[in-house]
């Protein structure tokens, strides 16, 4: 197993397109059992009931972010199956568990995961569940650290993906410090935005991961999710040495939208930041540069460091002869045939089209306002700042 985990590792840093493996052999002792004998183990174990969202299936004229998703904090797990492991025709939310590391789940609930079946055994636990309903989804963003290797353990999910370069409409509104979101309503796109939609047809990427099936998602590429069946999945991100490159441009990014949070209502913080972030925000930018400088510090010393793995080291002739021999089923993920990406915007289209007219919530900052912090932010005008400021050390230290 260890030339097969050493294959595997090799695969997942050098891929330019997304992998599936089919069926992997994971063999985790806390997925033995059914999804339901899982959640059991969860209610009998965690402290408390766990925290789920609920989102209504009938606001989608923009993306489902989670600013607009409703809390609670008194369903069980097993109750979430009760009630939304089938979606029925007269459902009105989806729910989901999801983004949850490691220490928010009972113990026995992450029994033998190890992902140094992959080629990385220093994961430390730093790993990520996904659970939801039939149409929990994630809008569409690209991750900005790591690599990221998605287990589908129970049910199904779909995934529709785009290389870094599509023009995709990328905003940090709202504000997360490892997602880029995209304007783009790949839920319930409206019937005028489909024309320009259609356009990326030669760069859109899609399957759908089944019990078992593992895929490996590139550095930066868009991707939008959706459960097609009640899902748990699990994703690591492996962290590379490109990701402390990335550092300066998040700080810069975070004391921007901060810079627009201070002062203001909790309607414009909770508009402008995701949830995740509204306990995060500085007092000061010095505080803030000052919390920079200690994760630069932290990630460059011995006491904090953590594995950083190189990418691209293979050449694509050398990446074709590795693919054509590992022992198991691993594919490249290709563009999916034109008429099948314009089938799934249309029919999630109709979403839209069968929404309930309802009057759409109004934004606590103007639209203007609002494009002004998507550019400040965007990532061409934070890479400008980045040569200036290394222009302006250069000529310090000369």
């Amino acid at each position: 197993m260890e030339a097969l985990s050493s294959q595997l590792r090799d695969l997942i840093l050098n891929t330019r397109v997304p992998l599936i493996i089919d069926q992997f052999p994971i063999g985790w002792e806390c997925f033995r059992g059914s999804l339901h004998d899982w959640c059991e183990r969860f209610d009998k174990e965690a402290a408390g009931p766990p925290a789920f969202e609920l989102m209504s299936l009938t606001d989608c004229s923009t993306p489902q972010w989670e600013r607009k998703r409703m809390r609670v904090n008194d369903m069980s797990m097993q109750q979430f199956l009760r009630d939304y492991g089938y979606l029925e025709d007269d459902q009105t939310h989806w729910a989901a568990y999801q983004y949850k590391r490691a220490h928010e789940v009972p113990a026995s609930c992450l029994k033998g995961i190890d992902f140094s079946c992959f080629g990385f055994p220093e994961h430390q636990n730093d790993f990520t569940f996904w659970l939801g309903s039939e149409q929990a989804n994630t809008p569409c963003h690209y991750d900005t650290f790591g690599v990221n290797i998605v287990v589908q353990v129970y049910g199904s999910k779909s995934w529709l993906l785009f290389p870094p370069e599509t023009p995709l409409q990328s905003t940090r509104v709202p504000y997360e410090e490892s997602s880029v979101y995209c304007l783009d309503n790949f839920y319930a796109p409206a019937q005028d935005k489909l024309p320009r939609l259609l356009e990326y047809s030669d760069q859109a990427y899609q399957c759908t991961l089944q019990p078992g099936d593992v895929l490996i998602v590139p550095r930066h590429w868009w991707h939008y999710v959706e459960a097609t069946a009640t899902s748990l999945s699990l994703n690591y991100w492996v962290p590379l040495k490109d990701d402390m490159d990335l550092a300066l441009d998040e700080f810069l990014v975070k004391h921007i939208v901060e810079s627009f949070v201070k002062g203001e209502s909790e309607q414009t913080k909770q508009y402008l930041l995701n949830p995740n972030q509204l306990e995060d925000v500085s007092s000061t930018p010095s505080e803030l540069f000052a919390q920079f400088q200690q994760a630069v510090q932290n990630a460059e010393s011995e006491e904090h460091k953590r594995k950083l793995w190189e990418t691209d080291y293979l050449t694509q002739s050398k990446f074709r002869e590795l693919l054509a021999r590992v022992l198991l089923t691993v594919r490249p993920l290709e563009v999916m045939p034109k008429e099948e990406y314009k089938l799934l915007l249309e029919s999630n289209s109709k979403r839209l089209q069968a929404e309930t007219r309802t009057a759409a919530a109004s934004s606590p900052i103007s639209s203007t306002l609002e494009l002004l912090i998507s550019s400040m932010c965007a990532p061409r005008t934070i890479a400008g700042m980045k040569r200036e400021f290394f222009r302006r050390l250069r000529q310090g230290e000369a």
